[in-house]
């Protein structure tokens, strides 16, 4: 390999990677607690509603910037929240295995990794959304999420 080639191919590279990390931190750097909290309640209740069309999700924020990282959780330069987003379907004839599979076919459509799936649970993650457990419920048929937010910058800090 020339010299000239070798360095447009480094110059590429290091290009390249700059971009990649501008594009992925800039984000996160800009998500602010109640921001992170508003995308994943959108997106639980997207989820839900690509389910249950007709569904008004309940939405519960149980634990509100609780520190992340760090030993023991004592980390306070990042926080996350912990929500609940739950809803019945409106036909209660529903199978809840059917439900749980259609569950499983719009994280995957939606982007979520999933983790793990066992007896009508699913872990899944996302990227800029956090963390879940999705699992539906047998009678009535419903869709329970329950997961934390993205660790973001506190605004105490």
């Amino acid at each position: 390999m020339t010299n000239p080639l070798r360095l447009r191919l480094l110059a590429a590279v290091l290009t390249s990677s700059a971009f990649v990390s501008a594009c992925t931190s800039e984000p996160e750097m800009k998500m602010t607690p109640e921001k992170s909290r508003q995308v994943f309640i959108a997106e639980a209740k997207a989820i839900i509603q690509a389910v249950f069309p007709d569904a008004d999700p309940l939405v519960v924020v149980q634990v509100k910037d609780s520190p992340c990282g760090g030993p023991v959780g004592t980390e306070h330069t990042s926080v996350k929240s912990a929500i609940n987003v739950h809803s019945d379907a409106a036909d209660k004839h529903l199978n809840p295995d059917d439900v749980f599979q259609k569950v499983l076919t719009v994280l995957r459509q939606r982007g979520w990794t999933v983790n793990y799936s066992r007896t009508r649970v699913a872990g899944a993650e996302r990227a800029g959304v956090g963390g879940i457990s999705a699992g539906v419920g047998e009678s009535p048929v419903g869709i329970n999420i329950f997961g934390d937010t993205e660790c973001v910058k506190s605004p105490d800090e």
